[in-house]
C-alpha cells in the first residue's frame, strides 16, 4: 500500500509513521504538509489511500478530497477528526471519504486495519463500467427530457428508470426483478407527494433518495431530509448537471453505511 499522510503538525506526522510501520510493514510512506504540498503531490504520484487530517493551516482536508473527486484521481480516503470535529465528517463522507477516526483514545491501533478497508472499499466502489438504476418519479416531460439529454451525454452509467407520478413508481418497485440503486424524486408530483412517496420507499425499501425542490421549497427539503433523504437539490439553472454526482454520492454513501452496519455486527459478541 502506498500512502499520502496530509497531516501539518510533525509530532502527529511522526507518531502516525511509527505507528502505522508497526502494523504494516510493507507500507510506501508519504506525507504532506498542508493542501498546496497535496496537490503537488498528488500530480506527481499515485497512491492507493490518502489519510487527511481535518483542519490545516493552509485549508481543510475537504479541499484535498474535492480536488480528488473533481480530477477523477483513483484513491481511498480515511479522514481523522480532533476532538469536537465528528459534526464536520458528515461533509467528508458525502464528497466521497470511505472511512474517518476521531482522535481520541488509542485510535492509532486501529488505523492500519482502517486504512486496509479503505482501500478496499474503494475498489469496491462505483466505476465507469457499473450502471446504476435510477428510479426517475418526475411530472415535467420537459424536465425529463433535459435529464435524459444531460445523463446521456455525460453520465450514460446512470440508467433512468421514469415515472411520471409516485403509483406507478411503487408498482414498479413492486415487481419481482425490478430494482433501483437510487431514487431521484421531484418533491410536487400528481396524487401521492414527493414527500410521501420518499416515505413509503424508506419504510418499504430503504432505498437512498435524492429529493428535486422548486425555489422557496427550502422547508419541505428539510422535512425530506428527516424522513431518510440523502440529499436534496434546487431547481435552478444548470442543476441537472450536478445530477450524476449527487446520486453517485447517495449509491456509495447507502453501501458505506451498509458496510458499517455488517462490521458492527460482526463485531458483537452473540447473544449465549
Amino acid at each position: 500500500m502506498k500512502l499520502l499522510y496530509v497531516e501539518d503538525n510533525p509530532f502527529d506526522r511522526d507518531l502516525t509513521r511509527r505507528a502505522l510501520l508497526k502494523q504494516l510493514p510493507q507500507l510506501v510512506w508519504d506525507t504532506a504538509t498542508g493542501v498546496q504540498d497535496a496537490l503537488e503531490k498528488l500530480a506527481a504520484n499515485s497512491y492507493d489511500v490518502l489519510l487527511l487530517d481535518m483542519w490545516l493551516q493552509d485549508g481543510s482536508g475537504l479541499d484535498v478530497l474535492l480536488h480528488v473527486r473533481r480530477q477523477g484521481i483513483d484513491v481511498g480516503v480515511v479522514v481523522v477528526a480532533g476532538a469536537g470535529d465528528e459534526a464536520s465528517v458528515v461533509q467528508f463522507l458525502k464528497a466521497g471519504a470511505q472511512d474517518y477516526l476521531p482522535k481520541h483514545g488509542p485510535y492509532l491501533d486501529q488505523l492500519g486495519e482502517r486504512l486496509v478497508r479503505a482501500q478496499h472499499r474503494h475498489s469496491q466502489a462505483l466505476r465507469p463500467g457499473t450502471v446504476l438504476n435510477v428510479l426517475y418519479v418526475e411530472s415535467s416531460q420537459d424536465d425529463i427530457a433535459l435529464t435524459r439529454r444531460y445523463f446521456d451525454r455525460r453520465a450514460p452509467h446512470l440508467h433512468l428508470v421514469v415515472h411520471g407520478d409516485a403509483a406507478s413508481a411503487l408498482e414498479w418497485m413492486a415487481v419481482p426483478g425490478n430494482h433501483a440503486d437510487v431514487a431521484l424524486l421531484d418533491l410536487r408530483l400528481p396524487g401521492m407527494s414527493g414527500l410521501e412517496l420518499l416515505a413509503a420507499l424508506q419504510t418499504r425499501y430503504r432505498l437512498p433518495s435524492v429529493l428535486i425542490t422548486g425555489r422557496g421549497d427550502e422547508a419541505a427539503a428539510a422535512q425530506a431530509m428527516s424522513l431518510g433523504a440523502v440529499d436534496y437539490l434546487i431547481k435552478e439553472h444548470g442543476y441537472v448537471t450536478a445530477l450524476p454526482s449527487v446520486i453517485e454520492h447517495a449509491h456509495v454513501l447507502a453501501a458505506y453505511a451498509a458496510l458499517r452496519l455488517a462490521c458492527a455486527q460482526q463485531e458483537t459478541p452473540a447473544a449465549s
